[in-house]
C-alpha cells in the first residue's frame, strides 16, 4: 500500500524537497484535490481470481473497471447520510476545474521549487567547454 500512495505522490508532487510552511500549506490543499479526483474519477481494476492460460501459467483476473465511489455504493456498507453526502459531492465536483486547481498548485510548487534550486547555484559556476578535456596517458 505504501508503494501506490507514494507513487501517487511523486506522480503529482513530484520529487523536489518541500520544506517550507507555504509549500505544506499547498502540498495539502493539493492532497485534498487529488483525492477527491482518485476517488470519485478514477478508475481502477481489482484481481478477483486466478485462471489458467493456454500455456499453463496462473494470470489474475480482473473485474470490470470502477472508481472507489462506486465500488463503495455498490457494496452497501454506507448509512444513507454518508451515500448522500457522498453524492452530493460527486454532483457538485466539476473534474475540469478540479483538474485546473491542481494544475496551478503543482505550477506553484514548481515555481517554488525552482526559485530554491536558483538561489543554491547562484554561486556555482560551470566548467568551461574545453576545460575538463585535457588528455592523460595510460601511465598517469
Amino acid at each position: 500500500m505504501e508503494q501506490k500512495n507514494g507513487d501517487v505522490v511523486r506522480r503529482h508532487a513530484f520529487h523536489y524537497r518541500y520544506d517550507t510552511p507555504t509549500e505544506l500549506r499547498l502540498l495539502n490543499e493539493l492532497y485534498a484535490l487529488v483525492r477527491i479526483r482518485l476517488n470519485l474519477f478514477t478508475a481502477t481494476v481489482k484481481a478477483v481470481g486466478w485462471r489458467s492460460n493456454r500455456n499453463g501459467k496462473n494470470v489474475h483476473v480482473y473485474d470490470r473497471p470502477a472508481t472507489p465511489y462506486q465500488r463503495v455504493l455498490a457494496s452497501g456498507v454506507l448509512d444513507a447520510a454518508n451515500t448522500d453526502q457522498l453524492a452530493a459531492l460527486f454532483r457538485a465536483t466539476n473534474l475540469a476545474d478540479l483538474t485546473r486547481q491542481i494544475t496551478a498548485i503543482q505550477t506553484q510548487l514548481i515555481h517554488l521549487a525552482a526559485a530554491k534550486t536558483d538561489a543554491l547555484t547562484a554561486g556555482v559556476t560551470r566548467a568551461k567547454p574545453r576545460e575538463a578535456r585535457t588528455h592523460l596517458s595510460r601511465a598517469s
